[in-house]
């Protein structure tokens, strides 16, 4: 495989429901359209989706099942708000122990690399593709991965070190409602450290969003953020009943505009990549 693209969800309930691949249900339709669009191409990419959902997913269910006889209304609303503020408070660094919830959801993230890892070469160019808090919440793994990293030297395996990334797509962000307790403000390294200098010339961290998308932000307005944001991309989603309304945050997926440009960027990454090794 000549590139690898890691795909992660971002808030609301997920289900835990895989395709004969072993791709997870939210990802399927945005890698059935990057396939389609890379053709041939498509050969040289393995694709992986990480999973996280199953950390919250259980606590949110269970309380909404424990208001089933209280005196509220607008139960509906009440379902949204929890699945989907439930994560972003939920997720948060509460202690340095491992057994948090921050932790739990890394580990998600870590297994599905190593799933990743399995089908490629420690070289092999990273891309991921971060919908909504999945964003934000793998810049918080980077972060984290790059303080354990010795730099600029590349570490044994610069795949799982996260040394071999290329390649970030976010979209429908809200990485800066995080920022704000922070001063100052300062991004992840990118690219990796461990590529090949026609491949980093064509790393590039892309950042998309629709402009009636309450939960997609632009990047490079954040300081510090314009050097490692090459753009910030509006670009309406969705059918036409959902993308000029807040819907809009979850029709990325499925949106053919979206997968043509994510294509195109999988494809200037694919002529920089040298011929594959063998897994090992």
């Amino acid at each position: 495989m000549k590139l690898a693209v890691a795909i992660i969800h971002g808030i609301g309930t997920q289900p835990d429901s895989r395709d004969s691949e072993g791709q997870h249900a939210f990802a399927q339709a945005l890698i059935r359209g990057l396939r389609q669009r890379l053709g041939a191409d498509a050969n040289h990419v393995a694709f992986q989706s990480l999973y996280w959902a199953s950390v919250l997913d259980k606590r949110q269910l269970a309380y909404l099942d424990r208001l089933h006889d209280q005196p509220i209304r607008w139960r509906w609303l009440r379902r949204i708000v929890t699945l989907f503020l439930g994560d972003a408070s939920g997720y948060r660094k509460v202690s340095q122990a491992y057994d948090t919830t921050y932790e739990e959801v890394h580990q998600c993230l870590r297994s599905g690399l190593n799933a990743l890892r399995a089908k490629v070469d420690a070289n092999t160019p990273l891309v991921v593709l971060a919908h909504s808090l999945g964003g934000h919440i793998f810049s918080n793994f980077v972060w984290d991965q790059q303080r354990i990293n010795k730099t600029p030297s590349c570490p044994h395996d610069p795949f799982l070190a996260l040394e071999t990334l290329a390649g970030l797509v976010t979209f429908g962000c809200n990485i800066p409602l995080f920022t704000f307790a922070y001063d100052p403000v300062v991004p992840i390294r990118f690219p990796g450290h461990c590529l090949s200098d026609p491949m980093r010339e064509r790393a590039r961290w892309l950042n998309l969003y629709a402009p009636a998308d309450p939960l997609g932000y632009p990047l490079r307005p954040l300081p510090n953020y314009a050097a490692v944001v090459a753009e910030d991309c509006a670009m309406p989603v969705g059918p036409w009943y959902k993308r000029h309304t807040p819907l809009s945050h979850l029709a990325y997926w499925e949106d053919r505009h979206f997968h043509s440009y994510v294509a195109r960027h999988l494809c200037e990454l694919l002529s920089a990549s040298p011929a594959p090794h063998q897994p090992r």
